[in-house]
This record gives structure tokens, C-alpha cells and sequence, in this order.
């Protein structure tokens, strides 16, 4: 099927922004504490990019498969690695969708992140559920997968399933070509066979052609025969290719066929698991369907079924019958003997099968190769890999040109050597190999080794066309190899700061811009001088990419030129500049914001109280009571009050607590209901970041009160302060 414009989301960019911001927020987390800039810039990221999905949509739902992730029916570039590790991340927490809704909050997001960082991949799915109860994301809804509960509901067609169902993401993505049968084999093998019957008649209805349908049939049979079954589940299998169309049961009764006289091992498991009779009547259920049997399969049925034969051929291994390799339990060798069958064939024993067939056979299965093998199979795939044999290759050259044994023709030809390998280093993103490299050059000149040749070879990496080739190889590989692109980078340090900042400025995939302003900013102070020179760049994107790569710089210099852009025309800009006069303690940006608390535009006055709770601003704690005191009914003023107490949550400052106060001992109710206690509930969320001393009222308070997460919480800061 190809994949058509109308499957793709019209905020796919912001889509593929938010799943590398969700995945580099969890890192960050799971490293750093609550406090540390990483989390918080990493945090408030992911949550802007949330606010601008909200603002094009009431929520958003990703369902997660085996490698990838699921949205709106569409699988953003499966072939990002980043993307891969997300998919697989939560797969490992067994979780199915996770929906967010447009309330969603900082602190939300970031207990969500705390979750998916740090659950231990050895805890049961039931403790995995246990502990995400805890968490309270009222805005964070998570799905986890639960085959056996898993049904279609009667007389509903796979358009009327909820959205949020993982099995109809699957069956869409299916239908619509956005997913590959092979990146949902597991999930498919895992369908009770009831709900697979009616998966396949969903896709055989929706016009699903003859090769997917067989694919997904081979697929899910392979994985139906490798876990454990019984008479009744083969007695199910039977029944339930008799109610298919005939076409889908002529499909569906060949692929067994098929698996069984190609896989040897789900054969001989069928064999040993149920019996002789249902064995007979699996296949007579095939031949009246006129689905030819090969050779080898009607061997051994003529074998099991003809038990009033007088002479047929045989051989065994032990107990066990041997028909085509297949051994078969001593049980139906017992009915065999039943039958006086052994007496009956004694003097051909030997025509099937010959004895130096047989015993190579015992040889093979009798064999133990452990004490002989001194290496296991995943080293000794890594010592084969094609990179890893380039490196130790490429090591040795190094070592020996780092020695004064060898002559300058030699080391001319080491140094052809290394230009080639440099090539396929940058290309394939082994950055740390090219800084070893670069090195051993420099260290060579110092030593007067080869000074005149090293010294030219060495010049090439310093080199507009290196640089060129090296950022056009951070478009492909910089994800994947971000700690060694990092790490050339603060070797060249300013030297490759320009070419870095020109990549920026000219890019437009949004994935790639975050990968070099993440490195960037690792530049700290250096980049200033090349940031500055490109405010004099007048498109709106650029001057902001330059106020957030300035934003947390302690250089003075640049507050003049930051403060001129605090009332640009786009918001963009001016919020940008704001933040990073805060972040220079810059008692301008402040001025600005009090501004934006008057201010008539929603935006602005969101805005301003966030970027108060991020940056700690203390002067803008009056500012922020002041509002919080004001009476709202509404439940737009309910939300704006609700971003305040998280704000000054963040602040902290011990100042906040007589208005919270004032709404925890409240006897007023909101009209919008719930309204008060929503309030209550995050002023509690908000307690741990004041002075114990200053807050066991609060407790005292909430320790009697009704609200499940309110007493759980005043509970927990009662043992803490103790």
C-alpha cells in the first residue's frame, strides 16, 4: 500500500520535535536531580512544544508498537534511531497508548518522565501499574497492553472502536500501509486465537489483498505452535478455520500445511503435544479442503494413520520414532506396538532408514559443545562487525605510527591510509576514531616525527571542506553518535563554531536544528561573537535561535543587545529575550514580565507566570499573589490560578503560603465545580519546595481531609519533617 498525504498530520514537525524532546527530557531525568538545569530546560521544552500541539489540537495519543510509534494513523521516519529507542522504552513498561490532554501541567510532565526513566525493567506488569497509580497524572492517560482482556465489541466495525484501542491502531496501520506487517509480528503472535479470527475478517472485509493477509496468517501460526497448546487449542484452531470465507480457510489451512513440512521443530511439537486421533483429523480436515500435502508430510501420516498396515518402514532413536528427521514420543511407538505392528515390520526395519544415518543423527543430539567454545555468540559477532575490525585496524596503523620504526615511505603510506579511513569514519559517524586520528597527527609534529608530513596531513582537518563534510555527516549520524560528535566539536571549540552556527541558520529540518543548538550551547560563553554578528540576520527564526543559544551565558556584554528585542513583533523573539535576561539576572527582562501580568493578551500573561516559576523570580511573587487573591468563576480564571500556584510553587518563597492559605481553610465554592478542590490539590503538589517549619498547618489541615491525594501527600511531609 502507498502511503498517502492525507495519513500524515498536519503538525507532524512539531510531532517529531516532541518525541526527541520527550526522549532526551527522560534521559536528562533519570541523570540529573528536579533542580538541575538540564531537567529544567529540557522540561520546559517538551511542554512548549506541548502548548503548540494544543493549540492545532484538543489532545494528542501515541500507540506504541514493537519499534515505533503510532500517531493518527501514521509512523513518523521509522528509520530514526531515536525515535526506535522511545518506541522500545515503553514498549519495555508493556504500555500501549499514552494520551495527553491540553490541561496537561510541568509537574505532570515531569513525574511522567520520572516514570518512564526509572521503572526497573524486572518489575511485573502489575507493580509496573501499582507505581504509575501513584503518580497522579490526572492529564496523562496510560494504556497498558492486556491481551487477554482484549475483545472487539459486538456488531462494532474497526472505524467505531475507540481511538485509544492499541489493536485498532494496529489493524489502521495495517490497512493504511503506515506499518509493516514485520514491525508488529510480535504483537500479532500474541492475539488469543479467538480475537485473531476476528482481526483477519476485519481486514479481509476492509479489501485486504491475498500476500499481506497470508503474511500475517504465516506469521501468526509460526508463533500460535511455539507456545505452549493442548488438544483444545488445536480443537479451537480447527473450529476457527471452519468458519472462514473459503478463501481465507484455503490460506489459512495451507499455511499450517506449509509450516509443518518446512519447520521440522513445530512439527515434531505437534506430535509430542496432542493426540494421535486429533493428529488424523487435522490433516483429513486439509485433504477435504483439497490442499495438497508434500511428501514428507504424508509420510508421516501414513505412518500414524494407517495402523492396520502389515508392513511399513520405520526406524528409531531410543524410544522414539524417526520419520523424514522427525522423532516422534515413545507414546505413539507404544500404540504402534498395540497393533503388533513392530512384530509385523521387524524384517524391513532397516529399508527407511540406514543405521549410519541413524547413528550420525544420535551423534548430533547427543553432542555437547559447551566445554569446546570459548567464546560466546554476541562477542563473537561484535569481533566479525565490519566497524569494529575498521577500528582495531585502524588502531594498529596508529599505534605503529606513533613508533619510531618505520621508514617515511612506510609512513607516507599509512598516511593514504588514514585519508580513506577518515572518509568512512565521518560518513558512518565514528567521530571518536577521526579525533584519535587528528591526535596522533599533532602529537607526531610536536615530536618532530615526520613533522613536514604530518603537519600537511594534518592541515586537511582544519579545512572548510572537512568541517562541510563532517556537518553534512551530523545530519545522518549525529543522534546516534552525539557524545563523539560532541567530542570533536570541543576540540575544534571556536574553530568549528561557525560552521556549526551557518548549519543552523540555513536548516530546516527541525530535528537536525535541535541536534546543533544542543551542541551549541555546550560552547557555553565561546560562541558569544558569532551569535551576536548573526542578530544582524533579519529573519524573525534566526534572532531567536540566537537569544536561546545566548540564554544561560554569563557574559554582561550581550545584555544590550538582547534588551532591543524584548518587544519584537513576534512573540517568539520577545520571549525568547526575556528568558535570557533572566538568566543574566537582568532586572529588565523582570520589568517586562510585570508588564505582561497587565497585560490584555492571554499569551503574554501565561507567559509571564510561567517563565516566573522557571527562572525562581522572586521579585514577581507579590505580582503573582496578587492575581491568585483576585476572584475568578470561570474556569479559564480556575486554569490561569492553577499556572500561578505551580509558579510560585517553584519559587518557594515561604511569602506564598498565607494566599494558600486562604484557599486550603476556604468555605467558598467555585462555580465551576471541583473548582476549589483542583486548587487545594496543587498547593499540596506544591508544599515540598517551602521550610517544613512554615508549612504543618498545611498538614495538620490535610491530614483530615477527604481528598485521597491531599492526605496522602500531607502524610508523606509529616514523616518527612519528622
Amino acid at each position: 500500500m502507498i502511503e498517502t498525504i492525507e495519513n500524515i498530520p498536519p503538525d507532524l514537525r512539531l510531532i517529531e520535535e516532541l518525541i526527541i524532546e520527550l526522549k532526551v527530557s527522560s534521559r536528562n531525568i533519570a541523570i540529573y536531580p528536579r533542580e538541575h538545569p538540564a531537567v529544567r530546560n529540557s522540561l520546559n521544552r517538551v511542554y512548549n512544544v506541548f502548548k503548540k500541539i494544543f493549540e492545532l489540537r484538543p489532545g494528542i495519543t501515541f500507540a506504541v508498537g514493537k519499534n515505533t510509534l503510532i500517531i493518527d494513523n501514521y509512523s513518523p521516519d521509522k528509520k530514526n534511531l531515536l525515535y526506535k529507542q522511545f518506541a522500545q522504552q515503553l514498549r519495555g513498561l508493556n504500555i500501549a497508548y499514552i494520551a495527553f490532554s491540553t490541561s496537561l501541567t510541568l509537574d505532570e510532565l515531569y513525574k511522567f518522565q520520572c516514570f518512564i526513566s526509572t521503572q526497573g525493567k524486572d518489575l511485573s506488569h502489575e507493580d509496573i501499574r501499582e507505581t504509575l497509580s501513584k503518580y497522579s497524572l490526572s492529564h496523562i492517560e496510560v494504556g497498558f497492553i492486556d491481551y487477554e482482556a482484549f475483545s472487539f465489541k459486538d456488531g462494532k466495525t474497526v472505524q467505531e472502536i475507540p481511538q485509544e484501542d492499541l489493536w485498532e491502531q494496529y489493524i489502521l496501520g495495517i490497512l493504511n500501509g503506515t506499518l509493516k506487517i514485520e514491525e508488529i509480528s510480535e504483537e500479532i503472535g500474541e492475539i488469543p486465537l479467538d480475537t485473531f479470527a476476528k482481526l483477519l475478517n476485519i481486514l479481509y472485509k476492509d479489501g485486504i489483498d491475498k500476500g499481506t493477509s497470508k503474511k500475517i496468517i504465516s506469521i501468526y501460526i509460526k508463533k500460535f505452535f511455539q507456545r505452549p497448546f493442548s488438544n483444545k487449542e488445536i480443537k479451537k484452531l480447527l473450529a476457527f478455520a471452519d468458519e472462514l470465507p473459503s478463501d481465507l480457510k484455503d490460506q489459512f489451512l495451507s499455511t499450517v500445511i506449509d509450516t509443518f513440512s518446512k519447520n521440522i521443530t513445530i512439527t515434531a511439537g505437534v506430535i509430542r503435544n496432542i493426540s494421535t486421533d486429533l493428529i488424523i483429523e487435522l490433516f483429513e480436515t486439509v485433504r477435504s479442503n483439497k490442499i495438497p500435502i508434500p511428501e514428507n508430510l504424508n509420510n508421516l501420516l501414513d505412518i500414524i494413520s494407517d495402523m492396520d498396515q502389515k508392513a511399513f518402514e520405520y526406524n528409531t532413536v531410543g524410544a522414539n520414532l524417526l520419520v523424514d528427521d522427525i522423532s516422534l514420543p515413545s507414546d505413539i511407538m507404544d500404540k504402534l506396538s498395540e497393533s503388533n505392528l513392530k512384530e509385523a515390520i521387524s524384517d524391513s526395519f532397516e529399508t527407511s532408514v540406514s543405521d549410519e544415518y541413524q547413528n550420525e543423527i544420535k551423534k548430533i543430539l547427543e553432542f555437547d559443545a559447551s566445554g569446546i567454545v570459548s567464546i560466546r555468540l554476541p562477542d563473537l559477532k561484535k569481533e566479525i562487525d565490519d566497524d569494529f575490525i575498521e577500528k582495531i585496524f585502524n588502531l594498529v596503523i596508529l599505534e605503529i605510527m606513533s613508533s619510531n620504526l618505520i621508514s617515511e615511505k612506510e609512513y607516507l603510506q599509512f598516511i593514504e591510509n588514514l585519508k580513506e579511513q577518515t572518509f568512512q569514519f565521518i560518513s558512518t559517524g565514528q567521530y571518536g576514531q577521526v579525533l584519535q586520528i587528528i591526535k596522533l597527527l599533532r602529537l607526531n609534529v610536536e615530536k618532530n616525527r615526520f613533522s613536514d608530513i604530518s603537519s600537511e596531513a594534518l592541515s586537511y582537518y582544519y579545512t572548510q571542506e572537512f568541517f562541510l563534510s563532517f556537518i553534512d555527516s551530523l545530519k545522518v549520524m549525529g543522534r546516534q553518535a552525539r557524545d563523539e560528535a560532541w567530542q570533536l566539536c570541543e576540540y575544534y571549540d571556536e574553530k568549528i563554531i561557525p560552521f556549526l552556527m551557518d548549519a543552523l541558520i540555513n536548516e530546516d529540518t527541525q530535528t537536525f536544528r535541535s541536534l546543533l543548538m544542543s551542541l551549541i550551547k555546550q560552547f557555553g560563553d565561546t560562541i558569544v561573537p558569532e551569535a551576536l554578528k548573526r542578530f544582524n540576520d533579519t529573519r524573525w527564526f534566526v534572532q531567536r535561535n540566537m537569544l536561546y543559544l545566548l540564554t544561560g551565558c554569563k557574559n554582561k556584554e550581550i545584555i544590550p543587545y538582547v534588551r532591543q528585542y524584548c518587544h519584537h513583533k513576534n512573540r517568539k523573539v520577545s520571549f525568547e529575550a526575556i528568558k535570557c535576561l533572566l538568566s543574566q539576572e537582568d532586572h529588565y527582562g523582570i520589568d517586562i514580565m510585570k508588564k505582561y501580568l497587565l497585560s490584555e493578551s492571554k499569551e503574554e500573561v501565561e507567559q509571564a507566570i510561567v517563565l516566573s516559576g522557571a527562572f525562581r523570580v522572586k521579585e514577581m511573587v507579590l505580582d503573582l499573589i496578587q492575581m491568585l487573591r483576585k476572584k475568578g468563576t470561570n474556569k479559564a480564571d480556575l486554569s490561569q490560578k492553577i499556572a500561578i500556584i505551580q509558579a510560585l510553587g517553584n519559587i518557594g518563597d515561604p511569602g506564598s503560603l498565607d494566599a494558600f492559605s486562604e484557599i486550603v481553610l476556604s468555605k467558598r465554592l467555585f462555580f465551576f465545580k471541583g473548582g476549589l478542590e483542583n486548587l487545594g490539590v496543587e498547593i499540596y503538589r506544591t508544599l515540598k519546595n517551602y521550610p517544613y517549619k512554615d508549612i504543618d498547618d498545611f498538614i495538620q489541615v490535610g491530614l483530615k481531609s477527604k481528598n485521597e491525594y491531599i492526605k496522602s501527600e500531607s502524610l508523606r511531609l509529616s514523616k518527612m519533617r519528622a
